[in-house]
């Protein structure tokens, strides 16, 4: 098996997942402290007290029960992803059970989220849960069986890891 491929693809998803939050964003400005009218007529400025901005909605997501499933799927992600590397410099049996166990971590976590709808963000539902079966494919890739450890095989979970990181969830 070759896994660096897929260790290669699941990690640039652990990194984009990890920093966008899957789309989350995080380049919201920063909310400006209101100014009062004592502070405005001392300073001699006229300027009327500025409301806070509205929260962001990623925000809100990554505070929700499936924002945090998120942050531990993506997690996950990342254990199999380091595992993968691990695996492909040592491969050891050892190496190789702990990448396999890893997957199954992947796979049981994307099920647990998309068995509760409460856990599924309402904006970009679609794509996030097809990203969810994205990784429950790739997850099956990497357990033996039928094609395992092909460069067919190697192929299919790499197209397939990739594929799931182009979505936004908010």
């Amino acid at each position: 098996m070759k896994p660096t491929r897929i260790a290669g693809a699941l990690t640039a998803l652990a990194a984009v997942a990890l920093l966008s939050g899957c789309g989350l964003a995080h380049h919201a400005a920063a909310p400006r402290p209101a100014v009062t009218a004592r502070a405005s007529h001392a300073s001699g400025a006229h300027t009327a007290a500025q409301p806070a901005p509205a929260p962001s909605p990623a925000l809100a997501w990554l505070d929700s029960a499936g924002g945090q499933a998120q942050v531990t799927f993506n997690q996950d992600v990342d254990t199999l992803a380091s595992a993968l590397v691990i695996e492909n410099q040592a491969t050891t049996a050892a190496n190789h059970q702990a990448f396999e166990a890893a997957a199954r971590t992947v796979r049981t976590q994307a099920r647990a989220i998309l068995a509760d709808p409460a856990l599924l963000p309402d904006t970009g539902r679609a794509a996030y849960q097809s990203m969810l079966q994205d990784f429950i494919t790739v997850a099956d890739l990497l357990q033996p069986g039928a094609g395992y450890g092909t460069t067919a095989q190697d192929y299919t979970a790499w197209y397939t890891a990739l594929r799931a990181t182009n979505i936004t969830v908010a």
